[in-house]
This record gives structure tokens, sequence and C-alpha cells, in this order.
């Protein structure tokens, strides 16, 4: 399915609610390097998963408690997808300094450029950066099955349908799926190199190029997730997206609140 760009990229300003919501998520992006914002943003984004995009109103940012709990789950499930991947780079990263610093040893203890004499540092290098490069390159990978993780928990509540392993990975081996995930990914790089410009259009007055950056990085996002919804399979989608899928992708009845 592919769903109207024209229509979704409007859908965040049909509601009278937009000024307040954009505001508050701009917020919440300009101070994401804290913890509580993080956490907001991700339930938040459930509330969004959660709705029929450019039919129901945008989600408000109301009952915190609640948004906070789900922003929790949501958090878990992609730190727990993304942690192989950020484990190889710490590893990778660790194991090159300290391959760089036994090589600087070796350096001076044999006092010659002889590659040999350096053998063990450099293949110790070698192997570290090579962890760090593929701990790095998997974390795309992990940013997608994470996103289909967190999808099946907003269309169940159920925080175990996001490691139901054989489920997900039926969804994610999808080119249905893959493809609505790589039409989400250029909606929010978008509206992030629009940011990129807009920051530096206004690095002359201090404060409001930040606050005009992250409220463009929400509405991203919030673009960003509305085509995802909207074009990822759905358990009565089209012939080719039951054949590709299986059992289909939008299990149980969304609901805007959490």
């Amino acid at each position: 399915m592919t769903p109207d760009i024209d229509t979704l990229a409007r859908w965040p300003f049909d509601t009278d609610a937009w000024p307040r919501t954009g505001l508050v998520g701009a917020l919440l992006v300009a101070t994401l390097p804290l913890v509580v914002p993080g956490v907001l943003l991700a339930g938040y984004a459930v509330r969004v998963l959660r709705i029929d995009a450019g039919n129901d109103p945008l989600p408000r940012f109301a009952d915190l408690r609640a948004l906070a709990r789900t922003g929790v789950r949501a958090t878990g499930i992609i730190a727990a997808y993304h942690l192989p991947a950020v484990a190889l780079v710490v590893v990778g990263t660790h194991g090159a300094a300290s391959a760089s610093m036994l090589l600087r040893w070796e350096t001076l203890l044999r006092f010659g450029p002889s590659a040999v004499g350096r053998l063990p540092g450099l293949t110790a290098l070698a192997g570290a950066v090579g962890i760090g490069l593929l701990g790095a390159a998997l974390l795309p990978l992990c940013g997608y099955v994470s996103t289909v993780a967190v999808t099946a928990y907003a269309d169940s509540d159920d925080v175990a349908d996001a490691f139901a392993v054989g489920r997900l990975r039926q969804r994610a081996c999808s080119l249905a799926t893959l493809r609505a995930w790589l039409l989400a990914s250029l909606a929010v790089l978008g509206t992030g190199v629009v940011a990129s410009l807009v920051t530096i259009a206004t690095a002359p007055v201090p404060g409001v190029g930040r606050v005009v950056t992250a409220a463009i990085r929400f509405y991203g996002l919030v673009v960003g997730l509305a085509v995802w919804n909207e074009a990822r399979p759905t358990e009565r989608g089209s012939d080719e997206d039951v054949t590709d899928v299986g059992s289909g992708e939008k299990a149980g009845v969304r609901s805007a609140s959490t």
C-alpha cells in the first residue's frame, strides 16, 4: 500500500491542538539527551501508532502517567533490540583504544619501523576496528527490527508480542514491511535535512534556531510514524501483502489512549 504523502504531511496541522502539541513535542526533542523526554516521546510514538493517521486527530500529550508507562515499555523494547549492535560498538571502540596503546608500546620497545615487530598490535587493532564497524553496520537493522517490535506492542498492548520471535521474523522479512519502513525513514531524513538547513540559517539568532529545529524534527517524527502506519501491511490488505506477511500486521484494535 502506497500512502498519500501529501495528505499525511498536512495531517498534523488539521487539528486545533497542533500548536500546543507541536510546542510540547519540540521541547521534548530539544531536551532529548535527558532520559525523561525520550521516554515521553517513545510513549507518544506508540499513541500515534494506535490511531488511523489522516482520519483520527493527532494525539495530545495528555495523561502523562500513562504516557510515561507506555514510553518505558517502548524504550525497553528499543533498547533490547539495539543492545547487540551497541555492545559490538562499545567492545570495538574499547578494543581499538587498547590495541592502539599496545601498538605504541611495541613501537617504543622495538625501536624500529618493522611491521613484523608490530604485528600483534596491528592484528588486535584491525580486529577491534572490524568489530566496531560490524556493530555500526547492524544499527540500521536493529532500528528496523525494533520498529516492527514496537509496532507489535502498540497493536496488542502486550510487551510479549514485541518479543514473539516467530511472528516478528515473518513480519520483518516482509518486503512490504521493509518498503514501508524505508518510506517512513525517507520522511524522517527529509525533515532532518530541512532542520539542518534551518539551524544554519538561524545560527545568528541564539536560541531561536534550536527551538525551530526541534519543532521540525518533531513534525518529521509524527509524519514518519504516519507514513509507516499507513504503508505497513494490514491484516486484510492486498493479496500481495497477505502472501508476503502471512498472518498480517495490524493485529488488535487501535486506540488513541494508552
